[in-house]
């Protein structure tokens, strides 16, 4: 299989309340994304983009269909250790330096303490942290946690980026910042899957 993720008739089915009634979130969804390609999952709110993420990154699992990552059928650890994600609303440790949150993320992929170090500080550079290395995350404004959480998805250099709504309370400058980035990472080859309520038009918005 050559694409980097290949969804295949895929439902999700969630039973909600007291007296369980089910609520269909996902109905029959197919599509592929291929190797070195920006797609979006655009929609509304409820319409389903972060419940297929989390099929994805098995944090779910579908009621039925198939999912393929990076040519591995999900579960799969080896095609997880080769992604890096970035939530909505992702959680960060606002006592630690933007330096110390990188090389935390780093040994949690088991590198090595002189090879952790290194890769916070190449990715500080290139999110254009160095200046904020030493500042807590809980001072961090919005668009800086945007860009020290796209960091942290970096880190272990993974083929495929899945980011979930990576504009959400951003103004148009940290959008557009956000957006020179991701197409900055699609020219170094890497894979994005992102989603967002809002339309999309190549090289103008995201």
């Amino acid at each position: 299989m050559n694409a980097a993720l290949g969804i295949y008739e895929v439902s999700k089915v969630f039973k909600v309340g007291f007296i369980p009634r089910s609520i269909l979130a996902l109905d029959r969804v197919t599509l592929e994304v291929e190797r070195g390609e920006i797609f979006g999952l655009l929609g509304p709110n409820g319409a389903g983009k972060t419940t297929s993420i989390k099929c994805i990154l098995s944090l779910i699992r579908p009621t039925s269909g198939r999912i393929e990552l990076l040519g591995d059928p999900i579960p799969s650890r080896r095609a997880m250790s080769r992604i890096g994600f970035l939530a909505e609303n992702a959680y960060v440790y606002e006592f630690l330096t933007g330096r110390e949150y990188l090389i935390l993320s780093a040994r949690l992929h088991g590198y090595e303490s002189a090879v952790c170090r290194r890769k916070a500080d190449d990715l500080l550079s290139l999110f254009r942290l160095e200046e904020a290395a030493g500042l807590q995350l809980r001072k961090y404004s919005k668009g800086m946690l945007q860009r020290i959480g796209l960091a942290q998805a970096l880190i272990n250099e993974p083929e495929l980026l899945i980011l979930d709504e990576p504009m959400s309370g951003l103004d148009p400058v940290g959008r557009k910042e956000v957006r020179d980035l991701l197409f900055s990472l699609k020219r170094k080859g890497k894979t994005l899957l992102f989603s967002s309520p809002y339309p999309f038009r190549c090289g103008v918005d995201l």
